[in-house]
């Protein structure tokens, strides 16, 4: 498989955090705002590498997030995660499931025609959103060029192909309500049940629709997006941690504290003085 070469990276524009850089793909988080001058400031990439801009909520809720139809009298914070990926990278990796690739995209598997350099996507999808904040706030792992290759191919098997098979379009649908349910209210203890009771389904069959969907249990869905909610707003917010676990829907400060440990494998107070510490350097 030709790979072009490494992208060469001489320095980084103004509101831009370098991620992961390869051979295949870049990653980098961005920040500026709609009447900033520098905003044209990119990474150089190799001419037809793929680039997949996907919008981010600001951190702040007072930024309005910049929407698709620009008004020139409004001030706007455009946050992206941007992954740059080799056209040849990319075509290896659809090519094994051609028929399973979303059908615009077919006659770039078949080498027919080359992909739009952009795509501009917004990150409204719940399963989504908790690849893009993995990303965002890596975990700690030995190796984060591997940990980022595997979410840039998690990345493309739900931006490139078309929608699983394996779940009933009427459970799968449920299913979605329910992951934004999840999200919506991870400050009430008893979400889990309540989600549960929206879908409505028994509780054998919604574990079975998480096994099948995301490879895990609902708790264990839960737990994970409680504890990257609870890992952002250590690193963004004045909240104390007894009040940041409250927000992620813990009452026990000693049970969050030691789930947030086990995740992690830092105290929260540990990560927030020092979240370099955790899986090495964040910005590798």
């Amino acid at each position: 498989m030709a790979i072009a070469e490494s992208l060469p990276i001489q320095g980084l524009p103004p509101g831009a955090r370098l991620l992961c850089e390869t051979e295949a793909f870049l990653v980098f988080e961005r920040r500026f705002y709609s009447d900033d001058p520098l905003r044209a400031q990119e990474f150089a990439r190799e001419h037809g590498w793929v680039e997949f801009v996907l919008s981010l909520r600001p951190p702040d809720p007072e930024h309005l997030t910049c929407p698709r139809t620009l008004r020139s009298d409004v001030r706007y914070l455009h946050h992206h995660l941007v992954v740059r990926v080799a056209p040849d990278y990319l075509r290896a990796l659809l090519k094994p499931e051609e028929s399973r690739v979303l059908e615009a995209l077919q006659p770039f598997v078949r080498g027919e025609q080359a992909l739009p350099e952009n795509f501009y996507l917004m990150t409204s999808h719940p399963l989504l959103t908790g690849v893009v904040e993995s990303m965002l706030t890596p975990p700690p792992v030995g190796s984060l060029r591997l940990f980022y290759e595997a979410k840039v191919r998690e990345l493309i098997a739900y931006l490139c192909f078309r929608e699983p098979e394996v779940v009933p379009a009427h459970d799968d649908a449920r299913l979605r309500e329910a992951l934004m349910y999840l999200q919506a209210h991870l400050s009430d203890p008893h979400v889990l049940r309540k989600a549960f009771e929206q879908m409505p389904l028994s509780q054998r069959h919604c574990q079975r629709l998480f096994r099948v969907a995301l490879g895990c249990s609902p708790s264990e869905y839960l737990t994970e997006l409680r504890m990257r909610k609870a890992a952002q707003l250590l690193l963004n917010s004045d909240l104390t941690i007894s009040e940041i676990a409250l927000e992620v829907g813990y009452l026990s400060l000693s049970h969050f504290s030691s789930v947030f440990r086990q995740r992690f494998g830092v105290s929260p107070r540990e990560f927030r003085r020092n979240p370099r510490a955790v899986g090495a350097t964040l910005e590798e």
